[in-house]
């Protein structure tokens, strides 16, 4: 019965395949299956294959380095919970999907900004959003570049960091930039050289990272903000290089293993903005 099941829902996923023919993530409904979402979906009259199967229709997107799993409310109603990958926790939201008044909802949950003073060192997660759209957070089918960022919170983390998110990060990329900084993974994780405040990410595809770089934004608490520019492969603006092993907390696994190339840029506009061939 398993088997038939399982074999169902990858017919189903076929049904949500993007345009450009993207494979199917097996591991990802395999890991769906077991962490018992499928059987949690039924008891709450959720549609799995409306909600969570599309998201199998490729093998890039976030949610397949979340933590999946199901707990029970008070009632002994099922909670399904998306955990963000240990680095992210806190900026990228905590989703989690369950019964409210016996209708299906989900919720987003962050640490950060902290909402209320902090007591006795206890920062408390709250409620980002609450929604009876079910769909995962960051399951978009836009390619707008400002869509994208604001789901990321990039935008709360650039006001955060004393940025004009639209003056730094919109207004001055052309569309055909637009068009490339889409492609990339926008993510915002908190590090300990960053006063423990947050960093903002741009991870371009890492076979494009020669030409399209890995930049991040933040602050040291004595720079107001740092603008870092990588490339995998030298430039005239080269002033380093850098290489960061596997499991380096603090740091999203694109980065690691491979050499960079890097820079300090005055300038915070994303890098790709100022080049002549856009």
């Amino acid at each position: 019965m398993e088997r038939l099941l399982l074999i169902y829902l990858l017919i189903i996923t076929t049904f949500c395949l993007p345009a450009q023919g993207q494979p199917i993530d097996h591991d990802f409904i395999t890991t769906l299956r077991t962490a018992g979402i499928n059987s949690a979906c039924k008891e709450m009259d959720i549609d799995f294959n409306e909600v969570f199967a599309p998201l199998a229709a490729g093998e890039d997107h976030p949610y397949r380095q979340y933590r999946w799993s199901v707990s029970r409310d008070e009632h002994g109603n099922p909670i399904i919970h998306a955990l963000p990958p240990e680095e992210e926790m806190g900026w990228t939201p905590w989703e989690r999907w369950s019964l409210q008044h016996n209708v299906p909802i989900r919720t987003a949950w962050i640490l950060y900004p902290v909402k209320e003073p902090v007591k006795r060192g206890i920062v408390r997660w709250y409620v980002l959003e609450e929604s009876e759209y079910l769909k995962p957070r960051l399951f978009s089918e836009t390619e707008d570049l400002d869509t994208m960022l604001r789901l990321a919170r990039i935008d709360v983390a650039a006001d955060w960091l004393g940025m004009d998110y639209q003056s730094v990060f919109i207004d001055p990329l052309k569309p055909a930039v637009q068009n490339i900084y889409a492609q990339y993974r926008w993510v915002v994780i908190p590090h300990v050289l960053a006063i423990d405040g947050p960093v903002i990410y741009a991870l371009p595809p890492m076979d494009k990272s020669d030409d399209w770089p890995w930049e991040s934004w933040y602050t040291d608490g004595k720079i107001p903000v740092i603008h870092h520019v990588h490339y995998t492969r030298k430039n005239s603006s080269t002033t380093g290089s850098w290489v960061e092993g596997p499991g380096a907390p603090q740091r999203p696994p694109e980065i690691f293993g491979h050499t960079w190339y890097w820079y300090d840029d005055p300038e915070m506009i994303p890098a790709l903005s100022k080049l002549d061939q856009f």
